[in-house]
């Protein structure tokens, strides 16, 4: 096997790699998702507090208040407030 036939076997398993993570990505966000609307908004912006170790929990919460009719600028208050 040539180096550009190596090259290109190592390209296809990062790209399948990567693909299988965006696709690990995609259906955690659609739990987190489904899992915000039972949650108060007390509760939300809790979750948008502590979401440095997961970010796309802190951005679905975050959708939720803005889906509940909070704007940005609300949600940093409510950030401060907590």
């Amino acid at each position: 096997m040539g180096f550009w036939n190596s090259v290109g076997d190592l390209a296809k398993k990062a790209g399948s790699a990567a693909l299988d993570e965006v696709q690990a990505a995609g259906a955690r966000t659609k739990e987190y998702k489904a899992e915000m609307p039972s949650k108060s908004d007390t509760e939300l912006v809790r979750i948008i507090k502590g979401s440095k170790n997961s970010p796309l929990r802190g951005g679905a919460a975050s959708g939720e208040l803005k889906a509940r009719g909070y704007n940005s600028e609300d949600i940093k208050k409510m950030l401060r407030d907590i």
